[in-house]
């Protein structure tokens, strides 16, 4: 049992408290009323809820004004350059970086409707920005012979290759494989489980088996995949210590595989490219004409 000697004190604690709470309440609203007669207590702006009829217009504007900006000559932006005098300052700021880092990207804004599939494709760089290492698979010596002569392959062969690197005498150190239908399915059989998982094993699915290996190599050696994100395309163009030439090449790939994209696009209405830069790893976004 409590006895009431025990309670008094519990009790005249809390009314101490309550007692300072309400003191500390008058205070604050005496300081309130002071400073100058103004009140020091500010209320929240209360924040604006737009009508689902709002929010349309108000995305219809800001698309109208894409289109608009679409339109504009690259010309028009205050860091508009031409492109070799674009690449001059990529290439000064570039001075002292790692080479690795050098790359030079381009970056195109993409304006189309709402609902419309994000546009996609490949680019087949005349100068790629690494080279690949491709290696050939088919009995066929003839036709080998012609590839090594036209393209600088890192390995061609039959059979007696695929048991090199099966015996592990030959490293799978290439990028890209391309091979004959006579000799996949020995492919298949022998490779399949190595070459497989490192994405390396000639396919009829993937597009990398052929009797006609000139043209599908020549197709395949420097594409770049592109595809659109956040409503722009970004892609590596070049690097810093190739030439005007060669980057501007480059660039008229890129700007004819985009253009491609568009017109196979399945829209009522396609889209449209819009401010393009130039930029490089550590230099500034520069406008350039890629209309």
């Amino acid at each position: 049992m409590i006895s009431s000697f025990s309670v008094r004190p519990v009790l005249h604690g809390l009314k101490q408290t309550q007692r300072y709470i309400s003191t500390s309440y008058t205070l604050l609203a005496e300081e309130a009323s002071e400073s100058n007669g103004d009140s020091i207590v500010t209320l929240a702006t209360p924040v604006k809820v737009l009508t689902k009829e709002q929010l349309k217009k108000k995305e219809l504007r800001k698309f109208l004004k894409s289109k608009a900006d679409a339109r504009k000559s690259a010309s028009d932006y205050p860091l508009y350059m031409d492109i070799p005098s674009a690449l001059r300052y990529l290439r000064a700021a570039e001075v002292g970086q790692p080479f690795s880092q050098r790359t030079v990207s381009l970056t195109t804004i993409i304006v189309g409707e709402k609902g419309v599939p994000p546009l996609y494709g490949n680019i087949s760089f005349p100068t790629p920005l690494r080279k690949s290492k491709v290696a050939v698979f088919s009995n066929d010596v003839e036709k080998l012979e012609e590839l090594k002569k036209k393209y600088d392959l890192h390995l061609a062969g039959g059979v007696e290759l695929i048991a090199g690197i099966k015996d592990g005498n030959i490293k799978i150190d290439f990028d890209k494989a391309f091979a004959t239908p006579d000799i996949i399915s020995t492919l298949t059989a022998q490779l399949g489980r190595v070459l497989g998982p490192k994405g390396v094993l000639p396919n009829v699915k993937k597009g990398t088996v052929s009797d006609d290996l000139l043209t599908l190599i020549s197709e395949n050696l420097g594409t770049m995949p592109f595809r659109e994100r956040n409503k722009s395309i970004s892609i590596g163009i070049g690097k810093t210590n190739f030439s005007d030439e060669q980057i501007i090449q480059n660039i008229i790939a890129a700007r004819k595989a985009i253009k491609e994209s568009i017109t196979t696009q399945k829209a009522k209405k396609q889209s449209m490219l819009s401010k393009t830069t130039l930029t490089s790893s550590h230099g500034p976004g520069l406008v350039i004409d890629f209309n």
